[in-house]
């Protein structure tokens, strides 16, 4: 990679940009698929919240900080991935217009998918609506067939392994204590014992 003189200010960002498309694309080649999605730290794994542009990801966040003092991740791209039969969130240094990122390693809890609604309810899905959102976030080249199937393998891998629910939500508190009492619920009947540090 290289840019010709004179160098501008969007010179450095689009050489970043044009890293990460590099990094992305040899990452899945590992494994490991990218998801357009903001996380938040709780009960000790990442939940990752996620949606197209615009749908409320970001704020979601925002709302589990200021309600329940959770850290949050990363504001906008999450690389996930199985590692020695475990679910895992990478840490990157890309996180959109957000300023929001960490690069250490998570234990992954699961995914929330946001959808825009007058009112608040949880909808529990089927594998093949899991794997359909989750296919249509991800963020990891799909230039050829191989890459397609690469990316639909490590999603078959991970999704058995997580919690995945859609939140049909408003933008307010009350979303944010919907998609914790979920949480909360759903760890109970899957990992018995687990305790937020």
């Amino acid at each position: 990679l290289y840019y010709l003189l004179p160098v501008t200010p969007m010179h450095p960002t689009s050489v970043f940009h044009a890293l990460r498309l590099v990094f992305l694309s040899l990452a899945a080649q590992l494994g490991r698929i990218a998801l357009h999605s903001a996380s938040i730290l709780y009960q000790g794994k990442a939940w990752l919240f996620s949606g197209p542009s615009g749908m409320g990801k970001s704020t979601h966040a925002a709302l589990w900080q200021d309600c329940f003092h959770v850290k949050q991740i990363n504001g906008d791209l999450n690389l996930l991935a199985m590692d020695d039969g475990q679910p895992i969130v990478y840490g990157m240094p890309w996180c959109g217009t957000s300023g929001i990122c960490d690069t250490k390693t998570y234990s992954l809890g699961g995914i929330i998918f946001l959808k825009q609604a007058k009112e608040n309810w949880i909808e529990e899905l089927s594998p093949d609506k899991k794997m359909l959102f989750l296919q249509q976030r991800l963020i990891s080249p799909t230039w050829t067939g191989e890459m397609v199937e690469a990316n639909l393998k490590s999603a078959m891998c991970l999704l058995p392994h997580i919690l995945v629910c859609r939140l049909h939500c408003a933008k307010e508190p009350a979303a944010a204590t919907m998609a914790k009492s979920w949480i909360d619920s759903a760890c109970a009947r899957t990992w018995p014992g687990l305790k937020n540090p």
